[in-house]
């Protein structure tokens, strides 16, 4: 089992699996507890994602994880979005934790990596084993870099995370925008329970403009200090409408939705960018 609007990039993978006929694939809705009940029925794995990637949704992972229970199924959460620091899946009583380090472990754009945590000793060494025997071992210079950003990791989230909450009051009351999706907000669905299950609410805002999505993709284009840029979890901040790709289309991405990974520059400066890319949707509506 897998979301139904997840990154796109693990939806293509999924889906090539199951074209092989390595997997039988379901999609659901893990924010409805109801259908996610009664897509579990023999299912081996549920594969959830929150924060989820671009549209922010929050799943209750304890009570997946109670799901899960009654079909002996396994239970792995992408936990990129929040960080160990901001939520701890394991603790809820998932069997798997998965990062791409790449994003705000690292923190700097400049490592790729991947992690996979088990909460099972045993189910850990079978993952060990796998990766030896693919050949998927970090060199030095990655394990260099994945520590060096664990060591800010801290300090960067707080700072992002103070920003991103700030950025997200002062969208959601502009007259251009339509909709803002973060997890602090209260007007969030899913905020009373991230406020439960999460201790911070992540440097990710996702949101969407009153304008075209010509004039969306213009204002990403023209950012003078955001970046516009692809990547998630870095220094830099970066912008970009999601939309722009298939693979977020077909799942349902809005056509206006921007996805906004909040750096560490000066919360001023970067509402300033803002305002004024704002205002040059405006000019093009």
């Amino acid at each position: 089992m897998a979301p139904n609007s997840p990154y796109h990039g693990v939806t293509a993978q999924l889906q090539a699996a199951a074209a092989r006929g390595g997997i039988e694939l379901r999609t659901v809705d893990f924010t409805d507890l109801d259908a996610a009940k009664k897509a579990m029925d023999d299912a081996h794995l549920a594969w959830i994602e929150t924060p989820s990637n671009p549209m922010l949704d929050v799943v209750d992972i304890a009570a997946v994880v109670g799901l899960a229970q009654g079909s002996h199924a396994l239970v792995a959460v992408d936990n990129t979005l929040a960080t160990p620091l901001v939520q701890r899946p394991l603790q809820l009583g998932a069997d798997l934790v998965v990062h791409s380090a790449t994003k705000f472990l690292g923190g700097h754009s400049d490592l790729i990596l991947g992690l996979a945590i088990a909460r099972d000793p045993g189910r850990a060494q079978q993952l060990s084993v796998h990766r030896h025997r693919q050949g998927a071992i970090p060199g030095t210079l990655e394990a260099y870099l994945a520590l060096r950003g664990l060591r800010t990791l801290a300090v960067r989230l707080d700072r992002a995370q103070q920003t991103a909450a700030d950025l997200a009051h002062r969208l959601e009351g502009h007259p251009s925008i339509a909709r803002v999706r973060y997890p602090g907000l209260p007007s969030h669905p899913g905020h009373q329970l991230a406020s439960q299950q999460m201790s911070g609410f992540g440097a990710m805002v996702s949101f969407e403009t009153r304008g075209t999505p010509e004039a969306t993709e213009v204002m990403c284009a023209d950012m003078k200090l955001i970046t516009h840029a692809t990547s998630l979890g870095g220094v830099e901040t970066l912008i970009e409408r999601r939309a722009r790709y298939e693979g977020d289309r077909v799942q349902g991405v809005p056509d206006t939705l921007i996805r906004m990974s909040v750096g560490l520059e000066h919360v001023e400066d970067l509402w300033e960018d803002l305002k004024d890319g704002l205002e040059r949707i405006d000019t093009a509506v």
